[in-house]
């Protein structure tokens, strides 16, 4: 018996989602329909809310409901440290650290397997915001693996071009992981140790 045709629409929206294979999609779609209808619309009411209420930051092009987004609108905060990252999502653990400088988000690393290059990232924004006179400090925080240390090579060379101090967290991190899957105390003994490249 051939599925219905929505049942396949769902499927397949489900498995373009990153790790999602098409039997997971086909789980994920046939618990959808078993939970209560409340629940399985509350879901699309909250992918459809943050779809319209989320925006990347102009200046550090982290997401936020409102930009520039409470971290750079914030002035107790040190505007003379930023913080580089791959992905929005790295920015809440540095967060959970305490860390108290700035955020510049990359919106990924360079990748020849999938088409990224140095003008897909935000790596200009990031040149222009680092202003020597304000900036001392801009700490990479790229993942350390072979993807994150090419991606933090070409940041450097470029920033130094413009007289300002750059670091690399310090190998607390271990290679091969990302910074999600790091617990906050190695994040934090990372920060802190970081070092001149």
């Amino acid at each position: 018996m051939k599925r219905s045709k929505s049942l396949d629409v769902l499927m397949e929206c489900l498995a373009r989602l990153p790790g999602i294979g098409p039997k997971t999609s086909e789980r994920l779609a046939y618990y959808l329909l078993r939970v209560p209808n409340r629940e399985a619309l509350a879901l699309a009411t909250a992918i459809e809310e943050a779809v319209h209420s989320v925006r990347v930051c102009s200046t550090c092009f982290n997401l936020d409901e409102v930009d520039p987004c409470r971290v750079c609108a914030d002035d107790e905060r040190d505007r003379g440290v930023i913080l580089v990252v791959e992905d929005p999502r790295d920015v809440t653990p540095f967060m959970d650290t305490g860390f108290t400088g700035l955020f510049h988000v990359l919106q990924g690393r360079l990748s020849s397997i999938e088409g990224i290059g140095p003008d897909d990232l935000t790596i200009g924004a990031l040149v222009s915001r680092s202003d020597p006179g304000v900036v001392r400090e801009v700490c990479l925080a790229t993942n350390p693996d072979l993807e994150g240390e090419a991606t933090a090579s070409l940041v450097a060379e470029r920033l130094k071009k413009k007289g300002v101090k750059v670091t690399r967290l310090a190998r607390g991190l271990p290679a091969g992981s990302t910074i999600g899957q790091v617990s906050r105390s190695i994040l934090s003994d990372a920060v802190e140790g970081r070092r001149p490249l």
